[in-house]
């Protein structure tokens, strides 16, 4: 599953971190008393005030001169001479990080993440899922495994025109695209 407030395990939900712990019927109670929308509001009130929290407290630390240096050098070998280039580059990250953090559709994803995984984890019924991980985990990744040559040369001989003919280039990029896909199919199974 992918996020959720609380974890569930044995019939006892837990908030992330924060020492609470309520029966799983008491807990499907509350969220069908306050329903989907009272919860969505409430992950969005959330994730504003962490938002602007992460606003004023921190980015004015991430721009502070020197900061750069301080934290990332060690790590990152900024150039001493003529690091304008390297300074632009962080800047420009850390401006790209705040302006994900605030995009709206980041939000409404965070959201629809968040409650859809918060009432799922808060259920009893977790078939459906085991049943996704069984099938991506036991039978999808070991059919890949086990026809792995065939589909390499089927996709091989799709790209080979594309590839202009040169069959190791066809070859390697069908080979990047089945590991792809396997990456995804197990990124799944993990994530539900």
């Amino acid at each position: 599953m992918g996020l959720s407030a609380i974890e569930c395990p044995d019939g006892v939900c837990h908030s992330h971190h924060g020492g609470h712990a309520v029966q799983r019927d008491a807990m499907q109670s509350v969220l069908r008393d306050h329903g989907r929308a009272w919860c969505e509001r409430l992950a969005e009130r959330i994730y504003e005030m962490s938002v602007d929290t992460f606003t004023q407290t921190v980015m004015p630390s991430l721009h502070a001169a020197g900061w750069q240096r301080r934290h990332l050098d060690w790590e990152f070998k900024l150039a001493e001479q003529g690091s304008e280039p390297d300074r632009t580059l962080v800047d420009g990250i850390i401006n790209a990080t705040e302006s994900f953090l605030r995009s709206s559709e980041v939000h409404r994803l965070f959201i629809q993440e968040l409650v859809e995984g918060t009432f799922e984890e808060a259920s009893d019924q977790h078939l459906q899922r085991q049943a996704v991980q069984h099938l991506i985990e036991q039978e999808l990744l070991t059919l890949l495994s086990e026809q792995k040559d065939d589909l390499l040369d089927r996709c091989s001989a799709q790209l080979l025109g594309d590839a202009e003919g040169n069959f190791e280039l066809a070859r390697t990029a069908a080979g990047e695209g089945l590991e792809e896909v396997e990456r995804l199919l197990a990124n799944h199974a993990e994530a539900i």
